[in-house]
């Protein structure tokens, strides 16, 4: 215990300084943050456009082996995508469908379960297309 008439101060943080690290905190927050999201939205991007790719290679292996292009289904069990979870129709907050899959064609369609995120399309001619905010197709522009 300290006797009465002591020199020893007691130290620590005054408000003032404590707000100031708050805010300083909070300006930091309001930079990263957009930043990180941008980040993750361009990131599944990447991925879906990857996926894309796989599922039109696999569409190419299946083809060779059998007389028609295959659903997910048909193209994870066959072997030819070797990614049990796209198989599914579902990754990286995308869901993929096959609307269309004939015996000379098929179209796959990569709709955002986050909106307002790009929509993406691909089909028989490898050509990927995208479209911000409404489903891509057959008609939308190619990416870059």
């Amino acid at each position: 215990m300290r006797a009465p008439g002591s020199s020893r101060h007691e130290r620590g943080f005054s408000l003032i300084e404590l707000l100031i690290v708050v805010l300083i905190i909070g300006i930091v927050a309001a930079i990263a943050i957009p930043n990180y999201m941008e980040s993750k939205k361009a990131a599944y991007n990447a991925t879906t456009l990857a996926s894309l790719r796989l599922i039109f290679s696999a569409e190419t292996c299946y083809r060779a082996s059998h007389p028609q292009y295959g659903d997910l289904n048909a193209l994870s069990t066959s072997g030819c995508m070797g990614d049990p979870l796209l198989a599914t129709g579902h990754r990286s907050n995308y869901t993929y469908a096959l609307p269309t899959v004939a015996p000379d064609t098929f179209e796959v369609t990569a709709a955002p379960d986050v909106a307002p995120w790009r929509y993406f399309f691909i089909d028989v001619t490898g050509i990927i297309r995208t479209n911000d905010g409404a489903p891509a197709d057959a008609s939308s522009p190619p990416i870059n």
